[in-house]
């Protein structure tokens, strides 16, 4: 279905910038997940509507006047012989090509629907690949506190014995009980989040969502931005700015409307003995409509348009520049924290045990230093969440999130 929408979207000119790859080995089942959106229910619902408008340039294609066959028979006397009969064959006569223009107009209204059919993909995208976000970060913030837990499970064991020979108070053992119990809490809550982080994935993308989560590696944290380009190219605004060509051809069809179209006839007429032939043409009087009000209409709908193309594109520019702030900043927070914090986690609870063993340091200071080392982990973890959430709210916003995953579909990874 992707692929047959993408040659939709080729036919009817609008242009897939070519953006820049993220990374040269993202490690994400691409192809699986756009198969995925295409199964959502929603977007099936919207493709089916997008064929309905595709149908539409059809019917906007189809003449609009058809042949009329007319016979009259007029009786001139009282005998069959002074029956008069008339065979006319008359056909409208399309001046000024009110249909190429409707058909103009509706092909813009299939590339809108069109444009906002790959909006609605890209938002179900993101949600999706979002909820894959906070599933993980649940999981892995489930996971330290597993961690934790474990730690002190041990450590109270390794206390009892230490009480048993003397070795520290029962105060100390009585702290590591009751760390335990405020982890156990921790944990329920935190495999809380998980399930509810579950929910939420079956929610966008079913089963078969949660299946690939569990297989395949999340987005990396360090992702870069698509090359810049004008705003006008940008997916998010192309609703827009179709909507201002779609208005200039509906305003230049209700001009070509607005003149009446001719018709014209052939005819046939016979009483049995002479015969003759007519030629005819008829030509409707707009005197006391003269669709000025319908022309009027049109051009100020775009006007209308043109203002909405640029409130939008107004829009759009601070809502990107906020988030491209943001997102600078999370990937500044983030490098800053494995310049501080990567090297410190690795070393930092083998040496507590060990000097709480050596009783080098008080039950009491092991335990605050387990929490930051547990804490510090989270910290870490909620950064790179919050940048997969910028980058995945910049690229929908911009409405190239589809197109770069697409690209990821093509690319082959780079081993090793």
């Amino acid at each position: 279905m992707h692929n047959r929408f993408r040659a939709v979207a080729l036919a009817l000119g609008l242009t897939l910038p070519a953006l820049a790859t993220a990374t040269d080995n993202t490690p994400v089942a691409s192809e699986k997940i756009l198969a995925q959106l295409d199964n959502l229910p929603r977007i099936q619902m919207e493709a089916a509507r997008l064929k309905q408008q595709q149908l539409a340039v059809d019917t906007a294609s189809q003449a609009l006047y058809n042949p009329e066959l007319g016979l009259d028979a007029e009786n001139l006397g009282s005998s069959e012989s002074d029956i008069e009969y008339t065979l006319t064959l008359s056909q409208g006569y399309d001046r000024g090509d009110k249909r190429g223009l409707q058909r103009r107009e509706s092909e813009l209204s299939a590339q809108i629907a069109l444009a906002d059919y790959g909006l609605l993909r890209n938002q179900q995208l993101a949600a999706m690949l979002t909820a894959w976000v906070e599933l993980d970060l649940a999981r892995r913030l489930d996971q330290f506190t597993a961690q934790a837990q474990q730690r002190t499970e041990a450590m109270l064991v390794l206390a009892e014995r230490m009480v048993a020979v003397g070795e520290i108070a029962r105060l100390d053992q009585q702290l590591l009980q009751l760390e335990l119990a405020r982890l156990t809490g921790e944990r329920l809550v935190s495999r809380q989040g998980v399930i509810e982080a579950l929910a939420s994935m079956k929610l966008l993308g079913g089963d078969a969502l949660v299946s690939l989560a569990d297989e395949t590696p999340l987005l990396p944290a360090d992702l870069t931005l698509p090359e810049s380009q004008r705003m006008a190219r940008l997916p998010a605004l192309k609703p827009a700015y179709l909507a201002v060509k779609q208005r200039r051809a509906t305003y230049a069809l209700r001009q070509q409307q607005a003149k009446a179209d001719p018709s014209f006839s052939v005819g046939a007429k016979t009483d049995g003995q002479d015969q003759s032939l007519a030629l005819g043409i008829a030509v409707p009087l707009n005197l006391r409509n003269r669709y000025q009000g319908e022309v009027a209409e049109a051009n100020q709908a775009i006007i209308v348009a043109e203002q909405a193309y640029l409130t939008a594109e107004r829009e759009l520019m601070i809502e990107l520049d906020a988030l491209s702030q943001s997102l600078a900043l999370l990937q500044q927070g983030q490098r800053q924290w494995q310049r501080l914090a990567s090297a410190p986690l690795k070393e930092s609870q083998s040496l507590l045990e060990r000097q709480w063993r050596g009783g080098e340091i008080a039950t009491t200071s092991y335990l605050q230093s387990q929490q930051q080392l547990t804490d510090t982990q989270a910290s870490g973890a909620e950064l790179e969440a919050a940048q997969r959430r910028a980058w995945l709210a910049l690229m929908a916003a911009r409405g190239e999130l589809e197109i770069w995953l697409s690209q990821q579909a093509q690319t082959t990874p780079i081993e090793g």
